[in-house]
């Protein structure tokens, strides 16, 4: 990068979260938890790559939210109106050799100056302090399967003799925190806002220099590496989740992340990938041409796509459910699988979708969560209904059409079926009984056999973008990369701004 492009950096609204973000976060949270709980909940651990090598660290998203504590090892304990504070952290002492090796640690003293924890304590520390800060707590609230089971363990039991010996209240059961945590980050303040636009900001820049990159005999792989160099450059310490670059055929692979092969003239590009800021990730997909036309076939694919995804951002508004972006989105393909003849004409846009014959080319959901995960915490459900959209929540919005090349002809079933009572019956049944309940009752239906144009063959697009919940319906935070296939085309015209291709 030559430094004009230096001084024309990008600028990202807003700053980091404070302190006082986390303190009041942690003060809504001891509101929830009432003074007859502690709730605890522990830091990630660093992983082991090989013998003496750690995969990269990063703080698990929970106890970040609550402590914007970085290191790992440590524990929070929340004891609402307890006379040492609310707020305990447990953290690793400080160890000079070990700081050397490892990096600065804020020890006990900088967890009270830095973090502002009421009290701190060296984590080694607190199987012998938590039963002292539970005593006159009746519950535990603390997620099992974690790495602290046995120091709850040992609580539980600890506190059985006090309570025999002593007369004192202790926690006798243990219950999961997780539903309460997760809807209170469903919901987001203030600084999850800011942060999921300054990510949103920058993710949308990396994926504007990948349109501008591409060309053919480019890779995968180099649209990956200049996408990202942007977002380390501005301040990103690393990716919402691995990076999707896939060209031709290979975007109709959900999930691909080889990122190895070469572009090839006529191909569409599909990037799935998300930066993080401040730990909260972005997630945007764009699909454009390699050599910056789209074909006339291409183009008739994207277009539904994109009327699919301009449906599903309209649906997207408090009072709705999570699904109705879905339901508009779908109703959309639908329509336009039948008017590309990817699906016969002679079956009805409310057959396709009583059938789920559209699942053949839109197999996935149009929606999740977005926030410090990329499918962040909270339910899609209440009871059995779909969950109610509200201002502040943060979702997806990703329609997708993948017309594979091994599908030239395909088998629909005609079939009418509830999907969600299917869904129900996996979690009833099991995925393997309920697999075979579906099986027969496919068997049994009927079959139509259809020829796919052949021009169709091998194009996959989603088209992505995450949006805010709104008073009147949503913010699109990633809209600084085009969706228009015109728009798209004039930037993928552009020269690279910020990197360049060897030789």
């Amino acid at each position: 990068m030559n430094s004009s492009a230096v001084s024309a950096a990008v600028s990202l609204p807003g700053d980091a979260p404070g302190p006082e973000v986390f303190a009041a976060r942690r003060h809504q949270v001891a509101q929830v938890v009432g003074g007859d709980a502690v709730l605890v909940v522990p830091a990630g651990v660093e992983t082991p790559r090989n013998h003496d090598v750690d995969h990269e660290f990063r703080q698990a998203s929970q106890f970040w939210w609550l402590t914007g504590f970085a290191e790992p090892d440590a524990v929070l304990v929340l004891v609402p109106g307890h006379p040492e504070g609310d707020y305990q952290l447990f953290v690793r002492p400080r160890d000079p050799e070990r700081e050397t090796w490892d990096g600065y640690r804020a020890g006990v003293e900088g967890a009270m100056a830095r973090f502002g924890a009421d009290s701190a304590h060296p984590v080694g520390d607190l199987a012998e302090r938590l039963p002292q800060l539970a005593v006159g707590r009746s519950r535990l609230l603390y997620r099992m399967g974690e790495r602290l089971d046995s120091v709850v363990g040992g609580l539980i039991v600890g506190g059985r003799n006090l309570r025999d010996r002593l007369g004192d209240v202790t926690p006798t059961v243990v219950e999961d925190p997780t539903p309460m945590l997760d809807d209170l980050r469903l919901h987001k303040d203030a600084s999850d806002l800011a942060s999921l636009r300054r990510s949103g900001l920058l993710a949308a820049e990396g994926h504007r220099e990948a349109m501008r990159l591409a060309r053919p005999g480019v890779t995968e792989r180099q649209l990956q590496g200049a996408m990202e160099w942007v977002w380390r450059a501005h301040g990103s310490p690393r990716n919402g989740y691995p990076s999707i670059v896939a060209g031709g055929a290979n975007a109709c692979v959900l999930h691909y992340t080889e990122n190895a092969d070469v572009l090839a003239d006529g191909d569409l590009v599909l990037i799935d990938a998300g930066c993080e800021m401040d730990m909260a990730s972005a997630d945007i997909t764009r699909t454009f041409p390699v050599n910056g036309r789209f074909t006339g076939p291409q183009r008739a694919v994207y277009e539904v796509a994109l009327a699919a995804q301009h449906a599903a951002l309209a649906a997207v508004r408090p009072g709705a459910t999570i699904r109705a972006p879905h339901d508009a989105a779908r109703t959309v393909i639908a329509e336009g699988l039948v008017d590309l003849r990817l699906i016969p004409a002679q079956v009805s846009v409310n057959d396709v979708l009583s059938m789920g014959l559209d699942a053949e080319f839109f197999m996935h959901g149009t929606s999740h969560w977005l926030g410090l995960d990329v499918h962040d915490a909270g339910s899609y459900r209440d009871g059995e209904a779909h969950r109610y959209l509200a201002e502040t929540m943060v979702l997806t919005v990703e329609p997708g059409i993948y017309v594979a090349p091994t599908k030239g002809e395909v088998t629909f079933k005609l079939h009418p079926h509830d999907r969600d009572a299917w869904a129900r019956r996996r979690v009833e049944l099991g995925a393997e009984a309920a697999k075979v309940a579906e099986d027969a009752e496919l068997a049994a239906a009927p079959d139509l056999v259809h020829t796919i144009p052949e021009e169709f063959l091998g194009i996959g697009i989603r088209i992505e973008d995450d949006v805010a919940v709104t008073t009147e319906g949503c913010e699109v935070l990633t809209g600084a990369v085009p969706t228009d296939p015109d728009d798209i085309e004039t930037l993928c015209a552009e020269g690279p701004r910020w990197v360049t291709l060897p030789g």
